[in-house]
């Protein structure tokens, strides 16, 4: 089984490629030595195939990676400063100390009216 994982905001959508303003959580799992940057200072340019095809890219909203195509090589470039200056990163390192199920979902939470109602 597959899933989708968000890394961030859609900054740019191309016909092959997709910018995005990574989360500063997803900057320390690219590059683990880079100092902290504030979340969407960093962009993340990448191909856009590996983008998940049940959710895919629209700008200014949640960028969702398919999991199964992060399972070979996926080079991205990483501008950490947003700056221009970019880094070749490889994207398995987003799959880093992820399970590899999906979680179980929302638990539905009970409603003082679904309780049974005790006699006295």
């Amino acid at each position: 089984m597959t899933y989708d994982i968000g890394i961030g905001r859609c900054a740019e959508v191309s016909e092959d490629t997709v910018v995005v303003k990574l989360e500063s959580v997803m900057v320390k799992r690219l590059s683990p030595d880079q100092p902290w940057q504030r979340s969407g200072t960093s962009l993340l340019r990448l191909n856009r195939n590996l983008c998940s095809s049940t959710r895919p890219p629209e700008q200014d909203r949640e960028l969702y990676i398919d999991r199964a195509a992060l399972s070979k090589r996926s080079m991205a470039a990483l501008d950490i400063a947003g700056n221009g200056a970019t880094i070749s990163v490889d994207l398995r390192a987003l799959l880093n100390d992820l399970d590899p199920q999906p979680s179980a979902g929302p638990q539905s939470k009970s409603r003082p009216g679904d309780r049974k109602q005790s006699k006295r």
